[in-house]
Parts: structure tokens; sequence; C-alpha cells
């Protein structure tokens, strides 16, 4: 692991302090999750940029891209 710092206003700070004492845990820890929690539902929201790369000979696909996309991402199915 590497050592950051980061900057909070005094009132963020103090909840991130008393929901790590109530959780019995350390406001780093708190601060951690958060950021991954984060970070894990930024690369949820990611379109992919090869859409529209290709001719699928139907019109209909790139009217349809994102539903297309987001349809096979949740069921993580291959093409």
């Amino acid at each position: 692991m590497a050592r950051t710092t980061i900057i909070l206003d005094d009132d963020l700070l103090l909840e991130v302090k008393q929901l790590a004492q109530a959780n019995g845990t350390t406001a780093t820890a708190i601060i951690r999750e958060a950021l991954k929690t984060y970070i894990e539902r930024q690369r949820r929201v990611r379109t992919l940029s090869f859409t529209g790369v290709g001719k699928s000979g139907r019109r209909s696909i790139s009217k349809r891209a994102e539903a297309i996309l987001r349809r096979k991402a949740k069921s993580r199915e291959g093409w």
C-alpha cells in the first residue's frame, strides 16, 4: 500500500471520524472503502469506445447500440 494525503473540509472529516468510531474501525478504512466503492461504480458506467466501428448492414443496430451493450454487459455473455 502507498500513503497519500487528501484534504477534507472539517465537517466531512468529523463525520468520517464519527462513523469510524461507531463502527469500531479507522477513518482510513472508511475512506478506503468509500473510494473502492466509487471506483467500482465508475467502471460500470463506462461506455465501450468501439461502438460504431464496424458495419452490420442493419440500421437499427446503431440506434439501439447503448441498449444492446447494456444488455450484453448485464448478461456477461460474449458476442
